[in-house]
């Protein structure tokens, strides 16, 4: 068995096998859907072509095995995401997920040197690719969703909460960083997106806490980041910013629901997201190539 970049026809079946795979937990990488159009939508969007980025397991017959690419930003956070590895069965997995991996990681541009993937906790297999990488696990995250229908639980939209400016990038970065330290967007890059919806809450002239969503190619909202600054936690700004920031999402969304990821050791914002009406979804865990550092605390999403 080889593992090669895939030609056109090696692509073609490269994603029926991503598709079949990624139609159950046990088997799914966590960072793109499990229905077919939703999965080649994931892929196209990509910030590095998969198409390029494709790796496949062949076995002589010239039956594909297996799969496995990456994404990754050598301008900013120097980062990679692994989506995958896929394979047709265990025995396969068990030889070549490990070499999948490399194979992806050998791609890499220079200087891009922290790794990651995800899957839901019912993967055992990717817990043992971890370890045999020696990559450490972030812990479980809780992905919750919320739909039109759930939107008149919603409070009102805090009264101050407007669209952040580039002049704000200072204040943003420091909320940013302090809540999700080694994210995977910067906060100037949650500003330079246009197809991002950026949210700040001003007082006295400060930015006191922020919103972060976009659009995916799905048609879902995607919110993933939420912060109150330290100094004004506890003063009741989180609805008011969350609904602000949720119906932003939910008006551009085409499918007309918002998600959002959140560590289930963070009470406050399990408490506040569902008391909002987002319901439990999926549980994913990551693992990364690098220890996971802290949060300052009072970050949502």
């Amino acid at each position: 068995m080889t593992i090669t970049r895939a030609d056109a026809d090696q692509r073609d079946a490269a994603l029926a096998l991503i598709v079949a795979t990624q139609s159950s937990p046990r088997t799914a990488c966590a960072y793109l859907g499990t229905e077919a159009d939703g999965v080649r939508a994931e892929l196209d969007d990509l910030d590095t072509p998969w198409q390029e980025t494709l790796r496949v397991a062949v076995e002589p017959s010239g039956r594909v095995v297996g799969a496995v690419l990456h994404d990754a930003d050598p301008e900013e956070t120097m980062r990679s995401w692994i989506h995958g590895p896929w394979t047709v069965d265990e025995q396969t997995w068990s030889a070549y997920a490990v070499p999948l991996v490399r194979a992806a990681l050998d791609q890499l541009p220079p200087g891009v040197e922290q790794h990651e993937l995800s899957a839901a906790p019912a993967h055992t297999g990717m817990a043992r690719l971890a370890a045999d990488l020696g990559w450490h696990a972030t812990g479980l995250s809780i992905a919750y969703q919320a739909t039109t229908a759930t939107a008149h639980r919603w409070p009102a939209d805090a009264p101050d909460a407007r669209v952040a400016t580039p002049a704000e990038l200072p204040a943003i970065s420091a909320l940013h960083d302090a809540a999700f330290p080694g994210t995977y967007a910067t906060a100037r890059q949650l500003l330079a997106d246009e197809a991002r919806s950026t949210l700040v809450l001003g007082h006295d002239g400060e930015v006191t806490g922020y919103a972060s969503g976009e659009i995916q190619a799905d048609g879902a909202g995607y919110l993933d980041f939420l912060a109150i600054a330290p100094e004004r936690r506890g003063r009741g700004l989180a609805p008011g910013l969350l609904a602000a920031i949720s119906r932003e999402l939910l008006a551009r969304s085409s499918q007309g629901t918002v998600n959002l990821v959140v560590d289930e050791m963070n009470a406050a914002a399990v408490a506040l997201y569902e008391g909002f009406g987002y319901v439990r979804d999926a549980e994913l865990l990551g693992y990364r190539s690098w220890p996971q550092p802290q949060a300052s605390g009072g970050s949502f999403a």
